[in-house]
């Protein structure tokens, strides 16, 4: 790992930030719970007036502030081409992001509304069905659709794919990776970073869309947490969805199959194409979308597999389990299929 990285057991940092940007959003400490923690830390809290917010606290090291700046004008930018997002909310001080010194480095600190909808949890809920992927491939492509539309200045600009801290493969080689596993992936990045694009396939993405980064309010959705955002293949906000749900062992479906993936795939494509034009070639590239996925996966699970576990929320296959499914898939050489006769 990055020597400057704090390692992502450590939460100190980030609460120590969170005491100190209380005032800036008049928060109520003491109603504040810690939602999530990984490569940032999220808090669920209320304002002084009772307004419900979410905290999120970035570690400077992970993300400049010229990034996430960048995000609030893109979620901006969203939200004023009518776009359900999560809506940033600026501090007393008028800013939308707040930078907190600490003695070991910069803590970033952006807050937003608090949506009342709720997660849908796809091995139980009855209301992961058609109509729901449906309306989030419509959601999908007004964001896709807006983000065209939208230039950010260079000086707070997103990363493309390859650029972001978590897609760099470690040097020198930690002793928890296993180089023959690093050395075919390396060659598909490299193979990846070639490939021609046009403006049409590749953009501003959300890129870690899965069943925890959307609510549903009476059939309305919102999509949160675009930490993740870059520029890369609109595919990939289909890719993650089907990797985390139907392929990635410790929260697989039970009904998942090449079969049920390109089924949820082909539904969230006819939402998709009521809003924007997705031509067949794109979704030709769905597969190594999947594959780079694996590769986000490996390299910032690896180095911290017993927080994951946790995190996680104690998934059975576990993490490890996962892990050692996608070290074999690139030892293999074997790809995740997905069926795109249904498309």
């Amino acid at each position: 790992m990055d020597p400057n990285h704090r390692s992502v057991v450590d939460s100190s940092p980030y609460h120590d930030a969170l005491s100190q940007c209380i005032d800036h959003w008049a928060l109520e400490l003491e109603q504040t719970e810690l939602i999530r923690d990984g490569v940032n830390h999220v808090f669920g809290t209320v304002s002084t007036e009772g307004q419900p917010v979410i905290i999120r606290i970035s570690d400077g090291a992970v993300r400049e502030r010229s990034e996430l700046l960048g995000e609030m004008l893109w979620l901006d930018h969203l939200i004023r081409h009518g776009c359900t997002v999560t809506t940033p909310i600026a501090s007393r001080g008028g800013e939308l992001l707040e930078t907190i010194e600490l003695d070991i480095g910069e803590m970033h600190v952006s807050c937003f509304k608090r949506f009342a909808g709720r997660q849908i949890n796809p091995a139980t809920d009855p209301e992961w069905n058609e109509e729901l992927l449906a309306n989030l491939g419509r959601e999908i492509a007004r964001v896709h659709r807006a983000s065209d539309e939208l230039t950010l200045p260079p000086n707070e600009d997103r990363l493309s794919w390859w650029e972001d801290q978590e897609m760099q493969i470690p040097d020198p080689l930690p002793d928890c990776f296993d180089s023959h596993v690093i050395e075919p992936i390396a060659k598909f990045l490299d193979g990846l970073r070639s490939r021609p694009t046009s403006p049409r396939e590749y953009g501003l993405v959300h890129r870690d869309l899965h069943a925890g980064n959307f609510l549903v309010e009476d059939g309305r959705i919102e999509l949160i947490d675009f930490d993740l955002g870059c520029y890369g293949w609109r595919t990939m906000d289909f890719a993650v969805l089907l990797f985390s749900h139907y392929f990635y062992p410790s929260f697989r479906l039970p009904d998942a199959s090449p079969e049920t993936a390109g089924q949820v795939l082909a539904t969230m494509v006819s939402g998709y194409r009521e809003e924007y034009a997705l031509e067949r070639a794109e979704l030709e590239t769905i597969e190594d979308m999947l594959m780079l996925h694996t590769v986000l996966n490996y390299l910032v699970t690896k180095p911290a597999v017993e927080h994951w576990q946790v995190a996680m929320g104690n998934p059975t296959p576990t993490v490890t389990d996962s892990l050692a499914w996608i070290a074999q898939l690139w030892l293999d050489g074997d790809r995740m299929r997905v069926d795109l006769g249904q498309l």
